[in-house]
């Protein structure tokens, strides 16, 4: 972990220094224990680094194994779209036909090239296969897509398989017969049989493009310039497809990781973090028992500084966030506070340290000096170790919030890689749909008889019960007239004009490859909800002639919502993250499905629109705040799948995925960030009088509020962490009271109120400086909030109060300008012990009066 290295290295440097100046302080006499000091930096820099290196392994551990969900659940929902299709063709009317003639022996070449015509129009439209294969039923090759694939005859058990099973589909991924040239092959396959009779005719095959399909998967999943490797892996953990061949090849047993967040594993010599994440399935299908598996090697598992990602993020957003709660343990989120308060306790004890030696070293100049200098150095080094705490604490934010930005990005692309798939598949149905041979040979008629009405309906219920994702289907007449629906919620449609534009698009349509798409809008075939429908032409059998068309209704409520339900950011347990939501929107605003029922379908999406505007297959994330909350919001414009939405498709419609991933109550954030305001970060040099007139005199400074105000040493006895504060009732709220200091009763000045700062009114944990107006006289103390310099001032340097404000009220005595190494502040304000003391004698002596009352009352 290149980033932890970096900071530890500078943290045991820093550890070194202060063993050196321990020893300095102890032979040198300055009156300043380091000891506690050291051991509250040291547990501080140790909860830091291990949540550092926590944090830094979480954010390489978690983008491992969103790829290996994503890669298995992506590839499941593929493969769940083939279980429909090879239930559908195997009752196609061409294939059935094809066999009852080859049963009579009746077969002529035109009707073999009539059946590969067929196959080629399937695949033209669902290219996620290569081949398809027609067998009888011993197994031999009757017509075949792939004329370079050298078989004749199988022996393949998928034969008996597909003509015995009872379920709807053979799913085989293995060595098999009917690829010969492939060591595995995906392949589905079921029996063919007629209408009016369950008994085989033969096996119909469709061979998957498993190899090109993965690569496709990978190449969403993993950039270049990634050290991730992804994978699919069998049930016995044999990897069946690899990101990278030559690191890990097909073949390989590779140690999993199923009931793990991660393990740390070894393949040839090489170390590896690695995840194991089994299928969520899709809709019940659970595929064929295959797991996504992604590792990245060890020596590179922690290169990639996310840090970056945050450069373009508005830096009050980022600097809210990285103080969420939600985001952070109130342990880490202390820690910053906790570096603080150490710092303040250690320039304390550096600065009663400075007024102890202008006591013992009088007229011992060079000795004073050289302590100065080493409380100065002291009080240096810690400042050091403060800031080398923050700026590890910072990155530790940075990381946290740049995985939760880039999170945001990778489930916005999944969400609509997802879509774009799911939609591909409903432009593939309507086109071979509308290739279905009773349509074909029916819609020509001028009238179709009840019976032949009937016959088109029962096809689109067979089809819809298959393909579930559709709402309804229907089958229409030249002049857009329904004659048939799937769904008998509809029946009241039939007969009835569709008056839709897509419609008239459909009969323009020049090719069995075209379609249309509706626009997402309210449609009667849909409850007047609205949705997309796909539609296609269906054309007369010779092809010549366009004699009407199906549309298909996209069941957008629930499909939509499921996506974006998958697409959810998710905890460890598989839950999505509590708060976070996700939506689609169109390239006109308009929200097409949400999970959060706030943004209602066809509403106008008016939070982050720029988010919106993003070209094809761009990818963006921002912080946003909505309803008092701060999230990351992820984005990705639409790219389409394979030919589907691609350059030379004619269908353009984009649309993109907005993932919203919860950052932190904004008032919570507030508040903490609030509080914090009142831990001042101060670093003080005590000057030395080497560079001094011989009539300069020191002066003790602090902080009230925002004012720098100043004392003369001589009268400082020392700084303490306020006790318990006594106080008096009915005196005044200058005086905050009284505590025990060295054996006696001092009374406590709150001087904010006199400066007229009333918003500073804490006083438990406050520093207290004690102030003794002569050597004999009595003592009292100021509250203060931060300690500052001391430097050596020249009386004629200092201008009286008296001549700028001839008649003030006031506790200061004088103004000066000081210069400062650090130039934070410059204007220094002397006080007067003896305003100070006669404040205070009147408010007692306004206490006693009111005791006098009391009693005669």
């Amino acid at each position: 972990m290149p980033t932890l290295k970096q900071y530890r290295d500078s943290l045991q440097q820093l550890q070194s220094v202060w063993d050196n100046l321990s020893l300095l302080g102890q032979l040198s006499g300055t009156g300043t224990d380091m000891n506690e000091t050291r051991q509250d930096f040291s547990q501080v820099t140790n909860n830091v680094l291990d949540s550092l290196a926590e944090e830094t392994l979480n954010k390489t551990v978690t983008a491992i194994t969103v790829k290996a969900q994503v890669a298995v659940d992506i590839v499941i929902r593929n493969l769940f779209e083939r279980t429909a299709d090879i239930g559908f063709l195997s009752t196609d009317d061409n294939v059935s036909g094809f066999l009852i003639k080859y049963a009579e022996n009746t077969l002529d070449d035109n009707d073999y090239l009539a059946l590969k015509l067929r196959f080629e129009e399937y695949v033209k439209k669902y290219s996620v296969y290569f081949n398809i294969v027609l067998l009888d039923l011993n197994g031999n090759v009757l017509v075949q897509l792939d004329d370079e694939n050298p078989i004749s005859v199988i022996h393949d058990p998928l034969v008996n398989q597909a003509i015995d099973t009872e379920d709807a589909y053979v799913e085989v991924f293995r060595k098999t017969d009917l690829l010969p040239n492939q060591d595995v092959g995906l392949v589905y396959a079921y029996r063919v049989t007629t209408d009016n009779s369950k008994k085989a005719l033969g096996v119909l095959c469709l061979c998957f493009r498993f190899k090109n399909e993965m690569e496709g998967v990978f190449s969403d999943l993993i950039t270049r310039d990634e050290w991730a490797l992804g994978f699919l892996l069998d049930e016995k953990g044999i990897v069946i497809s690899s990101s990278d061949h030559y690191q890990i090849p097909l073949g390989a047993k590779l140690e999993t990781a199923v009931d793990k967040d991660w393990i740390l594993t070894r393949f040839a010599g090489r170390e590896y973090i690695a995840v194991t994440r089994e299928t969520k399935g899709y809709q019940g299908y659970m595929g064929p028992g295959w797991m996504g598996h992604a590792m990245i090697p060890l020596d590179h598992a922690f290169d990639h500084d996310v840090s970056g990602n945050v450069d373009n993020i508005d830096k009050d957003l980022l600097t809210k966030v990285m103080r969420s709660p939600l985001l952070f343990s109130q342990t880490l989120l202390e820690i910053p506070k906790q570096a603080s308060m150490i710092q303040s306790k250690l320039n304390q004890s550096v600065w009663n340290g400075n007024i102890w030696q202008k006591r013992i070293s009088s007229g011992l100049t060079h000795q004073a000096n050289f302590s100065k200098m080493l409380l100065w150095e002291i009080s240096n080094t810690g400042f050091k170790t403060q800031n080398v705490i923050e700026n590890t604490v910072s990155d530790l934010y940075q990381t946290v919030v740049s995985v939760m930005l880039d999170s945001s990005s990778f489930f916005a692309s999944l969400a609509v890689d997802i879509m774009d798939r799911n939609l591909y598949e409903r432009a593939n149905d309507c086109r071979w749909w509308a290739l279905t041979a009773t349509f074909q040979k029916l819609l020509p008629k001028t009238n179709l008889t009840t019976q032949e009405q009937e016959r088109i309906a029962g096809v689109l219920r067979y089809i819809n019960g298959l393909y579930t994702v559709y709402a309804n289907l229907v089958v229409f007449d030249r002049y857009g007239k329904i004659i048939a629906v799937s769904n008998s919620d509809y029946k009241d449609c039939v007969g009835t004009i569709i008056d839709a534009e897509w419609v008239a698009r459909t009969r323009s349509l020049k090719t069995s490859q075209d379609y249309v798409v509706s626009k997402f809008e309210p449609t009667p075939l849909y409850k007047d909800e609205p949705t997309y429908i796909y539609g296609a032409a269906i054309r007369s059998e010779d092809g010549q002639f366009i004699v009407g068309g199906i549309g298909i209704v996209f069941d957008s409520t629930p499909q939509f919502a499921a996506m974006l339900e998958d697409s959810l950011p998710r905890d460890a347990n598989g839950d999505p993250i509590d708060g976070s939501f996700t939506l689609y929107v169109d390239g006109e605003l308009k929200v097409i499905s949400s999970t959060l029922p706030k943004f209602k379908v066809g509403s106008q999406f008016n939070l982050q629109p720029h988010l919106c505007k993003l070209e094809t297959n761009q990818a963006a994330f921002d912080i946003a705040i909505y309803e008092g909350k701060y999230y990351a919001v992820g984005a990705r414009a639409s790219s389409g799948y394979r030919e589907f939405k691609g350059p030379d498709d004619e269908y353009q419609n984009p649309v993109t995925a907005l993932i919203f991933i919860p950052l932190g109550n904004a008032a919570e954030i507030d508040a903490i960030i609030q509080s914090e305001y009142s831990f001042q970060h101060n670093q003080f040099k005590p000057t030395t009088t080497n560079n001094s007139s011989a009539t300069a005199e020191e002066y003790a400074t602090f902080y009230v509020g925002s004012q720098w105000l100043g004392i003369p040493a001589t009268q400082v006895v020392e700084a303490i962490q306020s006790t318990k504060i006594k106080s008096l009732p009915e005196t005044s709220s200058i005086l905050a009271g009284v505590i025990q200091h060295q054996g006696a009763v001092i009374p406590i000045i709150n001087l904010a109120l006199t400066l007229g700062d009333t918003s500073n009114d804490t006083l438990d944990g406050q520093l207290i400086v004690v102030i003794q107006r002569t050597e004999d006289s009595s003592k009292f103390g100021i509250l203060v909030n931060a300690l500052g310099e001391i430097p050596a001032i020249e009386p004629e340097k200092i201008e009286s109060i008296a001549t700028i404000f001839s008649s003030a009220n006031t506790t200061a005595e004088g103004i000066t300008k000081v210069d400062l190494e650090n130039g934070k502040h410059n204007l220094l304000i002397i006080l007067s012990a003896e305003s100070m003391w006669t404040k205070i004698n009147a408010v007692h002596q306004e206490y006693l009066d009111n005791s006098k009352l009391k009693v005669a009352a």
